[in-house]
């Protein structure tokens, strides 16, 4: 099946307002956020797996951003409330997830990673723009000389309600921003689902259009496409291409003796018979009507041709299957005509298929069970 390519799309899109100005805490939220989205977009590809993994590294890079984040806070305010009630935020974090996970475990799992990717979102870009710069401005007054107290008070007048304000506008546009994107993936999933079927569907429609439905093989239609590409390729590289037309003898004895279900049988089992010795990728084998088969060989040599009829022969043999009334055997035989040479710019689709018909013609003439090779 063709791969869907979809593109890449962000469901909580990097903002320069979440900077910290700490370069390492900034570059590990991005990556935290990057994880994120690439949850987003694992879930528009109907694979849990991959869903399953980008949230195990997904959590396994916070529990180690959380880590190196509490070293530098700790560093410069060891012991302080505002650390230990940072600290606590961050060991609510895996927590929360189970909970949630626990509370939307009737729903499907679409529809709890949905959940899951919502709460994220938030708890991240509150935990950034309302803890982390709290903090980061903190660092930023003692690095500048002020007291601890001095510092803790310029982090107060950040939450002024004027900021509350801004930082509940910030989560609400996340939010709308984030339902949105939940959305977009809900109906790319389904986009993404009827494309596939409508692929898989063509793909069958296209099996059907080339196969024989009683024995599987590739159908009349589709010998003439496959012989008129080998012709012209052999014509090309000026290569050996083999054609052998097989015909069942006295199948209709076949059919007025055991009935049509018992012929049909048959042809299934000569059809898998052939298909096991014509396995290599350049053999063709093909049903083109009633009991004839046609079988196209290319880049092998006719003794390889003439090896390959021999070992058909007694693998239909070694069949078994009765044909009572048959003149030449109490079991089911073939006849066929064989040609294979190096095509000349005139030879013809036509042209060769008239060979091998007329010394097909001649090995049910002289006798049936036989293929005649020239």
């Amino acid at each position: 099946m063709n791969k869907i390519v979809t593109e890449e799309f962000e469901i909580f899109p990097w903002n320069e307002n979440l900077m910290t100005g700490i370069s390492q805490i900034d570059d590990e939220h991005k990556i935290i956020v990057n994880l994120i989205n690439k949850l987003a977009n694992d879930l528009t590809q109907d694979k849990e797996f991959e869903v399953e993994d980008t949230f195990n590294e997904l959590a396994l890079y916070a529990e180690f951003h959380f880590k190196n984040e509490e070293k530098i806070w700790e560093k410069y305010l060891s012991g302080n409330e505002l650390v230990l009630l940072h600290k606590k935020s961050h060991d609510s974090f895996l927590p929360e997830i189970i909970k949630l996970k626990e509370h939307h475990k009737d729903k499907t799992f679409t529809q709890m990673t949905e959940e899951i990717l919502l709460f994220l979102i938030r708890w991240l870009a509150f935990h950034i723009v309302d803890e982390d710069k709290r903090l980061a401005l903190i660092l930023n007054s003692l690095n500048q000389g002020k007291h601890i107290d001095e510092a803790i008070s310029d982090a107060s007048d950040f939450r002024s309600n004027s900021t509350d304000n801004l930082i509940d506008t910030i989560l609400a546009m996340y939010d709308n921003l984030s339902l949105k994107a939940i959305s977009l993936i809900r109906e790319r999933k389904a986009r993404i689902i009827a494309e596939n079927e409508l692929l898989e569907t063509n793909k069958k429609l296209e099996k059907l259009s080339i196969t024989d439905q009683l024995t599987n093989l590739y159908n009349r239609r589709y010998f003439d496409e496959i012989f008129d590409r080998e012709l012209k390729k052999s014509k090309r590289n000026k290569t050996i291409i083999s054609l052998i037309i097989i015909d069942i003898d006295y199948f209709k004895r076949i059919n007025d003796t055991y009935g049509h279900a018992f012929g049909d049988v048959v042809l299934k089992n000569i059809a898998t018979c052939l298909k096991k010795v014509c396995k290599r990728p350049n053999d063709f084998v093909f049903r083109i009507g009633g009991e004839e088969f046609i079988l196209l060989l290319t880049n092998e040599d006719t003794n390889c041709a003439i090896s390959l009829i021999s070992i058909l022969q007694k693998s239909i043999r070694d069949l078994k299957i009765p044909n009572i009334n048959s003149d030449i055997s109490d079991y089911l035989s073939i006849s066929g005509g064989l040609i294979s040479l190096i095509p000349s710019q005139e030879d013809s689709i036509d042209s060769i298929l008239k060979i091998a018909d007329d010394r097909l013609y001649i090995a049910k003439q002289s006798g049936r069970n036989k293929i005649v090779i020239e």
